[in-house]
């Protein structure tokens, strides 16, 4: 199975809406797209992923369905440093590198500068919507890894936000979502791939096959003012 997790266009946060830039963005990915063979489109609720999508459901014809728990992972957390909230990826290196409860995915919600936020809640519902989607095509969660009840030769596309897919990554490969939301970057239509190693008969775990991929943008440099880095 392969999974690919797509941040949504450049946003309009306060609109919740894409930006011309980002329409242009979305645009382009759509294109990216119809190279796979995609199965099913999984999206958040928020604007800008329902209008990501569109461009691509617009030109494949998939009938989108919307998940609530891939909704913006918008928890804020307490930066012990300066005394205030910060946004979960906006930790200060000196505070999460030296938490050893941070980088501990069955703890991490015990780190002190987790108390009181709804960080834990939140993480299991991502995980819970994501083994949902995977168990209904094929793959049931046993533990560490993923017992095969089905055909698993498909393509799952997920648009949603930085760190829901953060969150799922962390999931899927075993590590606390904490270290993936300091440590991975996503620009916007960036998409992250990740795919079932089948080698070994029917209990399965997932690998990273690229992270934050902008390549289409790249490969439209020059077209539409995109600035591809």
């Amino acid at each position: 199975m392969k999974l690919l997790l797509i941040r949504h266009g450049s946003p309009d946060y306060e609109h919740d809406c894409l930006t011309e830039k980002g329409r242009r963005e979305a645009e382009i990915l759509a294109g990216r797209l119809m190279s796979e063979k995609i199965d099913g489109v999984y999206v958040s609720p928020m604007g800008r992923a329902q209008e990501t999508a569109g461009y691509y459901c617009s030109l494949s014809g998939h009938k989108p369905v919307t998940c609530g728990w891939l909704h913006e992972f918008d928890v804020s957390i307490t930066d012990l440093t300066l005394g205030e909230k910060v946004v979960t990826w906006d930790m200060r290196p000196k505070i999460w590198t030296e938490s050893e409860l941070l980088f501990d995915r069955n703890r991490f919600a015990d780190a002190p500068e987790l108390a009181g936020s709804d960080m834990y809640p939140r993480a299991q519902a991502v995980r819970r919507g994501l083994d949902e989607i995977l168990a209904e095509h094929g793959l049931v969660r046993e533990g560490g890894v993923y017992r095969k009840t089905g055909d698993t030769d498909k393509t799952l596309a997920l648009f949603c936000h930085f760190g829901a897919t953060c969150v799922m990554t962390a999931h899927l490969i075993g590590i606390s979502p904490m270290v993936a939301l300091q440590g991975f970057s996503a620009e916007p239509t960036a998409i992250a791939t990740l795919c079932t190693d089948d080698r070994f008969e029917d209990a399965v775990n997932f690998r990273i096959h690229g992270f934050g991929d902008i390549s289409h943008l790249g490969a439209a440099q020059g077209n539409g003012g995109i600035n591809y880095k």
